[in-house]
């Protein structure tokens, strides 16, 4: 009896913990470069959960071309980049989903961009 509820302490006392962490993790905006906000694009909503990038963005006109989620770090430098290609006609919207692979240090992200490849 004792060992069970030495057991059952742990398992809360980690669940605790992995539900306070996980609070405290710290939100990681998600920003346009000029190269989508002079493409007319306006982002709508957003959201990171640990390796991928979800945005909906809403055309103004006719866009083509490389979109690229550059993830930054403390010094604004790119330590990581995920791309999807994008066709979206006037007035027209999508919910575009950007995956980093496990060589990027997340927890060293402390912001993402979005930009359009140069050309």
């Amino acid at each position: 009896m004792k060992h069970s509820i030495m057991l059952l302490l742990k398992i809360i006392t980690a669940s605790t913990y992995l539900l306070i962490s996980s609070c405290m993790e710290e939100e990681k905006p998600i920003t346009l470069g000029t190269s989508v906000i002079d493409k007319g694009l306006l982002m709508t909503s957003s959201k990171v959960d640990q390796s991928k990038v979800e945005v909906y963005l809403i055309t103004t006109q006719l866009v083509e071309g490389e979109l690229l989620a550059k993830a930054l770090n403390a010094k604004g430098q790119e330590i990581g980049r995920s791309k999807q290609m994008l066709n979206l006609g006037k007035d027209d919207a999508k919910l575009i989903t950007f995956t980093f692979d496990a060589s990027v240090n997340l927890q060293a992200v402390t912001r993402y961009m979005l930009d359009f490849r140069k050309k």
